[in-house]
């Protein structure tokens, strides 16, 4: 088994942390690789491109040797940037799964809801890297309160690997302009949505599941960083969508 995971919006691979615990748990000899983003992580330094195409290389010299294909895994900007590289390059991939995901199916106001910021300013605005910190995990994860170890966690990250603004903003262009591929150019796909997501309306993951006609899985209080929030369940469900077994709710 090998899976490629994909993160969103100015997050870097160590934000799978919760997630990568327990697919190891769950699938003990699986290879999984978990390439950053340009403009993130490793990559930090890059500038972000501003075509989902153009990410795909910067990926691909992240990636083993192993020409094993993977299920490809995707949150948010993640599932745009999976479901481009599935379409190109379908050989590379078992399954796609695309989490938390929007599309120009959906109007903008519901791909970002950026006015709900109002409620946790530090998220925007120039302020200390914790603040930010503490403001980004209040939009997008729904357990409360943040644990102090993960806030401590998640401020090592960013200075360790510090997302500029800017590249926020090239990678928020990038996700506006993304378009479905054709359903005849990837692989089996199955769409895994929160309905309690405060920052991607989920009606957004719907337009896709309407569009392919895919598989879809219903977490019920998570908020958008899924995989933070319930990732036990969100494994489950890769179990379910593996073994091609009916859908599992929570």
């Amino acid at each position: 088994m090998r899976f490629i995971l994909i993160r969103g919006l100015g997050r870097d691979q160590l934000h799978w942390k919760p997630l990568l615990r327990e697919l190891r748990r769950v699938f003990p000899n699986a290879l999984i690789e978990t390439p950053d983003i340009p403009g993130t992580g490793i990559l930090h330094k890059k500038p972000s491109p501003l075509h989902l195409p153009d990410y795909l290389p910067y990926f691909e010299r992240q990636l083993s040797d192993s020409d094993e294909p993977a299920v490809v895994i995707g949150l948010s900007l993640g599932g745009m940037l999976a479901l481009t590289w599935a379409a190109l390059a379908p050989e590379l991939f078992s399954h796609a799964v695309v989490i938390n995901t929007s599309s120009n199916l959906s109007p903008f106001y519901r791909r970002l809801q950026v006015y709900k910021a109002w409620r946790e300013p530090a998220a925007i605005f120039r302020v200390s890297k914790r603040a930010k910190e503490k403001a980004i995990y209040h939009l997008t994860c729904n357990v409360r309160p943040m644990p102090e170890a993960l806030l401590d966690e998640w401020e090592r990250i960013q200075r360790l690997n510090p997302v500029k603004i800017t590249n926020q903003i090239r990678q928020i262009w990038a996700g506006l302009h993304f378009t479905p591929p054709p359903k005849s150019l990837l692989p089996p796909l199955s769409v895994i949505y929160s309905n309690a997501d405060e920052f991607v309306d989920p009606q957004c993951s719907k337009d896709l599941i309407s569009h392919y006609n895919s598989n879809s899985y219903t977490h019920d209080w998570a908020g958008h960083d899924l995989p933070q929030d319930d990732p036990y369940w969100l494994v489950q469900q890769l179990q379910t969508i593996l073994s091609g077994q009916t859908s599992i709710s929570h």
